[in-house]
């Protein structure tokens, strides 16, 4: 049986990305690979973690930190991203726009979709903000506010049956509920890397070597 295998926010964090691999067996050409994004930025390995994506041929949708980048890289902006991004990737800085550029917001199949932060309640994915697909986490109603603790989390507005797999939201530590599975456990920030195996439904886990990158900087 062809396996699914997905998995949360790696933010450069390569050892632990290779070490969950290895324990969930991946099987080249014969599993099916998806990242939710934010593959990049915060750890200490984006540029390795890019390459051995792309030596897998796994398929990504667009984080926050990827559309981050692309939109200062499009305006032109010097922004401090671009500079320690292009210093870390040299000769592959040019090849990650390039990739990135590709990437899709939303990835759907028949059987589960896949976004960095979530969806917007009421709203087709078509019609969406790509800011709101790779940054939401709570819903005001209007979308101006989409990160505050008072307001509930847009999945509890989501009834559909299809899963939705998304990432983006480390301080949850993971979302398991029957239709929506949220895989970012904060890896860069000291926790686990998470990977979520369908169809059954089963979740591999690796702790981070080490606290990379704190929520306070």
């Amino acid at each position: 049986m062809t396996r699914t295998i997905i998995i949360g926010d790696v933010h450069g964090c390569l050892h632990e990305l290779e070490a969950l691999l290895d324990k969930v067996n991946f099987k080249p050409g014969k599993d099916m690979l998806y990242f939710l994004g934010d593959i990049i930025n915060r750890g200490p390995y984006s540029k390795e973690v890019f390459l051995k994506i792309r030596q897998l041929k796994a398929k990504s949708v667009i984080g926050n930190h990827e559309f981050h980048l692309l939109r200062c890289t499009k305006a032109g902006k010097n922004h401090k991203i671009i500079k320690r991004i292009r210093q870390e990737f040299g000769s592959e800085y040019e090849n990650l726009i390039k990739d990135i550029s590709l990437w899709p917001f939303y990835l759907e199949t028949r059987d589960f979709l896949l976004v960095h932060g979530g969806l917007v309640p009421g709203v087709s994915l078509e019609s969406t903000d790509p800011y709101l697909l790779t940054s939401i986490r709570t819903w005001d109603g209007q979308g101006v506010d989409i990160n505050s603790p008072e307001n509930p989390p847009w999945f509890e507005f989501y009834n559909d049956f299809k899963l939705v797999v998304f990432g983006h939201w480390a301080a949850m530590n993971g979302v398991v509920r029957d239709n929506a599975i949220g895989l970012d456990t904060g890896c860069v920030y000291g926790k686990k890397l998470t990977a979520l195996i369908l169809p059954g439904k089963e979740f591999v886990s690796v702790p981070a070597e080490k606290e990379y990158f704190s929520v306070d900087e």
